[in-house]
């Protein structure tokens, strides 16, 4: 799986950033968009928020998308100083190691380069607390209460202070650590878990040649915090439960992008914040392999084919330069799905109609995507 010579890809990180809410209740204007809600016996389902964020019409990847906060990595993600730092506020070398996972499968944007003076398992973590600062205003510190599956946001003395902070470290990566110098408090590592890897398809001609290979983590807050805007990155925000973002996607009033669909496919599992931060702490431990989807033309539709699927390649061609491309499969999305023993894919009949299939063994003690109309069937029923 290993490339040799230059990516030819951007490593990035994104974090599912939750927040406690009790089912039910209605959050302030300022937490939402105004959008329509998932039905009340789904939405109510959930004591907890997702944090999504509209990216920019000007963006050049994924421009009005909803995503998760996230971006690409930066050489302040890997400098020595944080070392330090950690040792100031009584963490050494040897419980900064123990950050790093050994002895399980890796994603291939884990494997070091020569003049990096910081393990990847930390610096990516760095990476997707300062992106989720940048864009969001909430900055991760480690919890008072030294829990390793909640963590904490720092509550800045006034909007302004907050204001300063993130366009500092907007404008220049480096201020985080200055950052947290200031507040006097380390960022929250301890809380962020591995949850996915996903790198962008080679033929996503509608978004140019960029490619990302993008690590997903997933942290727990016991609130919702304080959020602002960086109004050019970012232009909305929204703390809704799963079921709302996706009956929201499905109802054609935003739009996600195919990973964004399959990991909140995935929450649907979890009503409980508590047993999604437990569950997230067990399968962080078995480690992740990097995927990459392939797609694959059907009579009525597109299939993004994933690690595990039947119709996934043996050996699939991550940089994009094999002649060999995977040919248009003969028949439709029904008749690929019924001759396909084991399914890990996601279907499009358009860009809005994105639907996870999946059977058969989960990998690394992961959970399966719940398909967001057999979730609200289950819902009718109760």
């Amino acid at each position: 799986m290993a490339m040799a010579g230059k990516k030819i890809w951007r490593d990035a990180a994104t974090l599912i950033l939750t927040a406690k809410a009790p089912a039910g209740k209605s959050l302030p204007s300022s937490f939402t968009s105004g959008e329509t809600a998932a039905p009340t016996e789904c939405s109510s389902l959930f004591d907890y928020k997702v944090l999504m964020l509209k990216r920019s019409s000007k963006s050049k990847f994924m421009p009005n998308a909803y995503v998760f906060p996230g971006g690409v990595t930066s050489g302040a993600d890997f400098a020595s100083g944080w070392k330090d730092h950690f040792l100031h506020h009584g963490y050494n070398e040897d419980d900064l190691e123990a950050l790093v996972l050994k002895d399980v499968d890796r994603p291939m944007l884990m494997k070091a380069e020569l003049d990096e003076s910081i393990s990847r398992d930390i610096a990516l973590r760095l990476a997707a607390i300062r992106e989720t600062f940048e864009e969001s205003g909430v900055l991760l510190i480690k919890s008072s209460s030294g829990s390793s599956s909640q963590s904490e946001a720092f509550s800045f003395s006034s909007s302004s202070s907050l204001s300063s902070w993130r366009k500092q470290v907007h404008s220049s990566p480096d201020q985080l650590l200055s950052l947290y110098r200031e507040v006097g408090a380390v960022p929250d590592l301890w809380a962020v878990k591995e949850w996915s890897d996903w790198l962008t398809p080679t033929d996503l001609n509608d978004q140019g040649k960029r490619r990302f290979d993008t690590i997903f983590y997933t942290a727990c807050l016991d609130s919702i915090p304080t959020t602002m805007l960086d109004q050019a990155e970012v232009t909305a925000v929204q703390w809704t439960d799963p079921a709302s973002l996706l009956h929201k996607f499905y109802e054609r009033q935003f739009w996600l992008a195919p990973p964004q669909v399959y990991e909140l496919s995935r929450l649907l599992n979890f009503r409980d914040q508590q047993d999604l931060a437990q569950f997230s702490a067990i399968r962080h431990q078995a480690g992740l392999t990097t995927w990459l989807p392939v797609r694959m033309e059907c009579d009525d539709g597109m299939l993004s084919i994933l690690p595990g699927d039947s119709l996934y390649p043996d050996s699939p061609d991550y940089a994009g330069t094999s002649a060999k491309k995977p040919g248009p499969y003969p028949g439709t999305l029904d008749e690929s799905r019924a001759a396909s023993e084991q399914l890990n894919r996601l279907e499009f009949r358009d860009t809005y109609d994105c639907v996870t299939r999946v059977k058969g063994d989960s990998q690394h003690g992961h959970v399966s995507p719940v398909s967001f109309q057999e979730f609200q069937n289950k819902c009718s029923n109760l």
